[in-house]
């Protein structure tokens, strides 16, 4: 296990930062104000979070390596710091948003045609994939940071949420500038959501210890390129310390 694991963290830097100083150019800068801020919980579905849903199964048989990273990051870093933003947010009254993704029709039609081929070709190793029924428990947010009264859900048939939903129009409704992006995995749903919100000219605030990605080089690369172009990364400490400023 510990040579499955050197291999798995080979050529990071010490601090996904070190890369960041790599990039020429000017960094985004913004500001986080509170009160025009939305928390936004990508995919925290048992299906996608839950080693016993999904994927989980083959991951844990087949890549043991990487179900002990991934889903260790879910259980000991992710939930615990989305927990620790959703009590700033429920104390201020304001909104978070849950993302789901999940198939509708029986035939999966409505779902992403490659997540289809990823399940079929899963099926033929007779294991499950990541596109699960909408509605389903493997759909549901996990009990841990369940949604409660007031906040919404919203499911979504592709990878980024701004492609197949109207969350867009949502955010502006709620006089929205800023997302707060939490959730899985980093390298997939949460920074193709992240990005096409930036492209649409929102402040976008990628929290590094409340995502993770399948393994930490698509960690690190993923913070790395979405914060030179994209949006600010900061830690959760980081992140809360900033939104509260003067609310205490």
């Amino acid at each position: 296990m510990a040579d499955t694991e050197e291999t798995l963290h080979r050529g990071l830097a010490a601090d996904w930062r070190a890369r960041l100083r790599e990039w020429p150019l000017p960094l985004p800068r913004f500001s986080l104000d509170l009160h025009r801020s939305v928390l936004l919980i990508i995919d925290m579905q048992y299906g996608s979070v839950d080693p016993d849903h999904g994927v989980g199964p083959y991951l844990r048989v087949h890549r043991p390596e990487v179900a002990d990273y991934y889903y260790g990051c879910v259980h000991t870093r992710v939930v615990p710091n989305i927990q620790r933003l959703q009590s700033v947010f429920r104390r201020t009254a304001r909104p978070i948003v849950y993302l789901t993704i999940g198939f509708t029709r029986p035939d999966r039609s409505d779902g992403l045609p490659l997540l289809r081929q990823i399940d079929d070709d899963l099926a033929a190793l007779m294991a499950r994939g990541p596109l699960v029924r909408h509605g389903s428990r493997a759909s549901t947010i996990v009990e841990a940071i369940a949604p409660i009264d007031g906040e919404t859900v919203i499911n979504k048939t592709s990878m980024g949420a701004f492609n197949s939903t109207a969350i867009d129009q949502m955010l502006r409704n709620m006089n929205v500038t800023t997302v707060i992006a939490t959730g899985v995995s980093t390298e997939c749903c949460v920074a193709t959501t992240a990005r096409d919100a930036a492209d649409r000219g929102y402040h976008v605030l990628l929290v590094e210890d409340a995502c993770t990605a399948v393994t930490p080089y698509l960690q690190e690369s993923s913070l790395v390129t979405f914060a030179a172009m994209f949006g600010r990364v900061a830690s959760t400490e980081d992140t809360i310390r900033e939104l509260t400023v003067g609310t205490r």
